[in-house]
């Protein structure tokens, strides 16, 4: 049984043109202690995925359909205070925007006791101590001081490692990285990444991370899930995707890669056209307007097929 099964989730924002599908009809599954990559364009409704298994999503959004089954329950069945009990303790978030998710008005060490006070009960005392060892663990230095700081008072890299540490705190089964490195140079993204890749392994929680760099999801991914307009297109290990894509869009990212030897004046691939407006998406496959392999078939609305044993492919032509 896998940690967790989405089954026709569907999120929608009401609009003053009417409701957009943001997450439609979103089948999706991750194994327990491995990294599942969540990628796609911006906009294709990979945060959207994130916060729906959190139930998070903002107004005036809202998921109008699916199971979201973690651990054998469904999430979507439960009421407000048992969710709250789950996030944080069984699943944690790392958002990609340190300084927005830390309140500014409290300490670091405030915020991540917080969380250990909330799940664990432990006391003022005890939660205080576990932060120091927490801020210790993903690598903050000083930690016996910077537990009595502010958000402000820290870099970036270091806000980050205190959104980690709240998130690992309660040794969750799950954490949902979304776009984790963002709003980081690029020396600190390296070490970002590989804490959380350390904390994964040595922890043995499932990871999903969400992101755009296709690169990292060959570095970091055991399975990869690839989302276009709201749905997954293609979904299969990691492995055998970037051996072995079938869908046209994940072949229009990979191609849209800078090769090495490529001079500055060599021209990018890019995909023609660009990505449809939710509200507005074409018939049949979503992808078939930018598609140089588009046929007739492709005015129908293609399934998430298994064309081999653990590849799944939304499209057609992919056999």
């Amino acid at each position: 049984m896998h940690l967790l099964e989405i089954a026709g989730l569907s999120t929608s924002f009401n609009t003053p043109t009417g409701d957009v599908r943001a997450v439609n009809n979103l089948h999706l599954t991750a194994p327990g202690g491995r990294v599942l990559g969540l990628v796609g364009e911006s906009g294709c409704g990979k945060t959207v995925t994130a916060l729906s298994i959190l139930n998070l999503v903002p107004p005036p959004g809202r998921i109008t359909a699916g199971r979201i089954l973690f651990e054998g329950t469904d999430l979507l069945t439960l009421p407000e205070q048992e969710m709250r009990r789950i996030r944080g303790s069984r699943i944690s978030m790392v958002f990609q925007e340190p300084m927005t998710a830390l309140n500014p008005v409290f300490t670091v060490g405030n915020q991540i006791g917080e969380v250990l006070t909330t799940h664990l009960s432990l006391t003022r005392k005890d939660a205080e101590d576990r932060s120091v060892e927490l801020l210790r663990s993903v690598g903050i230095p000083s930690p016996e001081k910077r537990v009595h700081e502010y958000p402000h008072q820290l870099s970036g890299g270091m806000r980050q490692r205190v959104i980690i540490a709240m998130a690992i705190a309660c040794k969750p089964s799950l954490i949902l990285a979304d776009e984790p490195t963002t709003a980081l140079d690029v020396t600190i993204q390296a070490h970002i990444l590989e804490l959380l890749s350390n904390i994964q392994a040595e922890m043995g929680m499932a990871m999903i991370l969400v992101t755009h760099d296709l690169g990292l999801i060959a570095e970091r991914a055991h399975e990869v899930a690839v989302m276009y307009a709201g749905r997954i297109v293609e979904q299969t290990a990691a492995s055998g995707l970037f051996a072995d894509p079938r869908h046209p869009y994940t072949r229009g990212l990979m191609a849209s890669i800078p090769r090495p030897g490529e001079t500055k004046r060599s021209r990018l691939r890019t995909i023609a056209g660009s990505v449809p407006r939710l509200s507005d998406l074409p018939a049949g496959c979503a992808f078939g307007p930018r598609c140089e392999k588009k046929t007739e078939a492709c005015e129908a609305h293609p399934d998430l097929l298994e064309i081999k044993p653990g590849h799944f492919v939304r499209c057609w032509n992919a056999l």
